[in-house]
């Protein structure tokens, strides 16, 4: 389970959201400097596929929801 959800159930002070954000940047930064780019390209390009992937079966959804309610 990621952060950003269990954040979302617990409901967090906002002191301590902001304690998390900033080190999930200083964390971001760090794998920066330590990842080559060829594997943040493999990161981002699998990340991108889960993005459209995610955005087909939400359009194919809709799509067979308003079949069912054309009929």
């Amino acid at each position: 389970m990621g952060l950003s959800i269990m954040v979302d159930m617990v409901k967090l002070p906002a002191s301590v959201r902001a304690y998390f954000q900033a080190q999930g940047k200083i964390g971001a930064a760090k794998r920066l400097e330590v990842i080559t780019p060829e594997r943040r390209s493999e990161i981002a390009r699998a990340a991108a596929m889960t993005r459209w992937a995610n955005r087909a079966e939400k359009t194919d959804s809709i799509k067979r929801q308003a079949k069912k309610g054309a009929k």
